[in-house]
């Protein structure tokens, strides 16, 4: 079984629900062996979060409810509380706090960036499913491997590493996600500089003052252009027959057309992929 780990659960929970529908009604519309495996994200003004600003505050009641209707489905709910900020003096927090508390029930997950955060989660929410993360920007084979021997449900590799070698040298497989459609340039070098913007922003709750970019490409087809692109005939040939099990889609923060294009594209079999989007279009957008 192939698992893919989709954004964003707060703002895409209508589309994805009924992606997951529509994969149980219609299974021959889909690849085979394919699942919702997890949904990424934060529901809005958590200060842990990382990676996209997410301003705002919702109801107790809400998260409750989003959190039990994922998991009825047997979705989990994966925070991404990876603020390269983060320190001992955050953890505290009494909102993120409570994200926490509502989905501490064994099943859901937390991707982790700084220390103090991740030795925090392990002491006192032991039941979660602790994920490295990507914006560690990990990009030597000897710091991923050290990563991939801690005590990581899943380790995700940075995206430079897609199609090499050295991705397919890592070890074990099934302990690795990939990261299949990176909005970014290949091997940017503001990306850190980037993640590190967005923490000050969602912490401070200012402005976000971002490094200048120069990556133009902000489309589901266009970054199909990168070198780091993950293709469906890649990724159901080669990257299935060499173990590889955990796949995440980005996406968060994204146009609807690049959401849904890119859901489209790795789950559902090309002969059916206009009649899925229709679908989409219809009966989640009403257009």
């Amino acid at each position: 079984m192939l698992n893919f780990y989709l954004p964003d659960f707060y703002n895409n929970a209508v589309l994805i629900n009924f992606l997951d529908d529509l994969m149980k009604h219609a299974p021959q519309w889909f690849y085979d062996d394919v699942r919702i495996g997890a949904v990424y994200g934060c529901f809005p003004g958590a200060i842990w979060n990382g990676g996209r600003v997410v301003w705002g505050i919702e109801h107790r009641e809400t998260i409750a409810k989003m959190i039990k209707q994922y998991n009825d489905r047997g979705i989990a709910v994966r925070y991404t509380f990876t603020n390269p900020l983060i320190e001992e003096k955050h953890v505290n927090d009494l909102y993120c706090n409570m994200l926490l508390e509502l989905a501490d029930n064994g099943m859901n997950e937390v991707i982790v960036n700084t220390q103090a955060l991740e030795d925090y989660v392990r002491a006192k929410y032991p039941s979660f499913k602790l994920i490295s993360s990507t914006t560690k920007c990990l990009e030597n084979l000897d710091a991923i491997r050290a990563e991939l021997n801690k005590d990581y449900y899943l380790v995700v590799t940075d995206s430079s590493l897609n199609n090499t070698d050295e991705l397919f040298s890592l070890e074990p497989k099934d302990k690795i996600e990939v990261l299949v459609n990176h909005y970014c340039q290949d091997h940017c070098p503001r990306r850190q500089a980037h993640y590190n913007a967005i923490g000050h922003a969602q912490l401070e709750f200012t402005n976000l003052n971002f490094p200048e970019c120069k990556f133009t490409s902000r489309s589901f087809y266009g970054i199909m252009e990168n070198r780091s692109f993950i293709s469906t005939d890649l990724l159901f040939g080669k990257y299935k027959e060499a173990g590889f099990k955990h796949f995440k889609v980005d996406g968060r923060a994204h146009a609807v057309r690049n959401v849904v294009d890119s859901f489209i594209y790795y789950l559902a079999k090309p002969e059916f992929r206009d009649r899925v989007r229709l679908y989409i279009y219809q009966q989640v957008y009403q257009i």
